[in-house]
């Protein structure tokens, strides 16, 4: 059985204790590695994404449909596929998207059962 494997990181202490038969230098060099290019990152401010995003979605932003279609891209749906879930027609998802339509609560609760979130998100 292999002994533990200690590093000290500027991020925190890291205790690996391997499973079997590993290049002990190797294997720290990589996870120094790997914490280094986070500490790398570059950070962005809320407010800057918060911005951008104003600034592609335009009047949209944080509106319902701004954060239907949010959600359900979240999801990995396609309107098609939202539709079939919630017995909502694509065309009317479409319009409640781009808040053409009114969603109600109604299809806000329908909407947020199948994609997983608050339906007063979208009141």
């Amino acid at each position: 059985m292999s002994q533990a494997l200690k590093i000290h990181h500027d991020l925190g202490d890291v205790v690996l204790k391997p499973s079997g038969k590993v290049n002990q230098i190797r294997l720290k060099k990589m996870i120094r590695s790997a914490l280094d290019q986070y500490l790398a990152e570059d950070r962005v401010s809320v407010t800057v994404i918060h911005a951008e995003a104003k600034q592609r979605n335009g009047d949209r932003y944080r509106t319902p449909g701004y954060f239907l279609r949010l959600y359900r891209q979240r999801a990995g749906l396609t309107q098609t596929a939202l539709a079939d879930r919630t017995g909502i027609r694509q065309h009317h998802l479409s319009e409640m998207e781009n808040n053409k339509r009114v969603l109600g609560k109604s299809n806000a609760k329908k909407l947020a059962k199948a994609l997983a979130f608050d339906y007063r998100k979208l009141l």
